[in-house]
């Protein structure tokens, strides 16, 4: 399997990412021009968070809290253990993060349980959308139309190819996530997602 990075500089994991499935043929899509895909989407989880993921994604979001991400990248701050609720404390926050504000602190704390308990609520392998299960191809102009990880992997493809992308919330739906017109959460805050893509035309 070689995953092939779609968005990165060298010095990091990508946050976008394609494994090809199935090669396609004739030209890559133009900027602007009209694409058809057939695609399915599901929700990841975001287990697999390295510490440049769980800077970069998450705590760059949360208001007045992004200055911290040389701390969370020197003390290798995953989401193995951001998510861990006996070494993720107040007080490794105060002492070894060096965060000597108890409020940023409390901040911190409640918004890695918000990001757990939306784990526990949207569980990994959860189908979010599908052109199949709708009977309907999505159809975009690239450029605009559609998320920043499907542009980004259209761009790359042939007619027919096939293949799986992955993609950081950044990339996706961020830090707010998708709800439906009813309010119902589509895809959590911070969601990572994958979705199995076929270029029709």
């Amino acid at each position: 399997e070689e995953w092939i990075p779609l968005a990165a500089d060298s010095s990091q994991v990508s946050p976008v990412k394609k494994l090809i499935l199935e090669e396609g043929d004739g030209e890559l899509p133009t900027d602007g021009s009209s694409v058809e895909i057939e695609y399915t989407g599901t929700l990841v989880g975001e287990k697999d968070w390295s510490a440049q993921d769980v800077a970069d994604c998450w705590l760059s979001e949360l208001q007045g809290l992004g200055h911290l991400k040389p701390e969370f990248l020197q003390n290798n701050v995953d989401f193995a253990l951001l998510s861990d609720a006996n070494v993720f404390t107040e007080e490794f926050c105060t002492t070894t993060l060096g965060i000597s504000n108890k409020i940023q602190a409390k901040k911190l704390i409640m918004a890695r349980n918000r990001l757990t308990k939306s784990q526990d609520e949207h569980p990994a392998g959860t189908v979010f959308d599908s052109s199949l299960e709708r009977g309907k191809n999505f159809t975009f102009n690239l450029g605009k139309g559609a998320i920043k990880a499907i542009d980004l992997a259209v761009r790359t493809m042939k007619v027919g190819e096939k293949a799986s992308v992955v993609c950081r919330s950044d990339y996706g739906y961020g830090s707010e996530g998708l709800r439906s017109s009813k309010g119902d959460v589509i895809v959590p805050p911070f969601g990572t997602l994958k979705f199995e893509l076929k270029r029709v035309c």
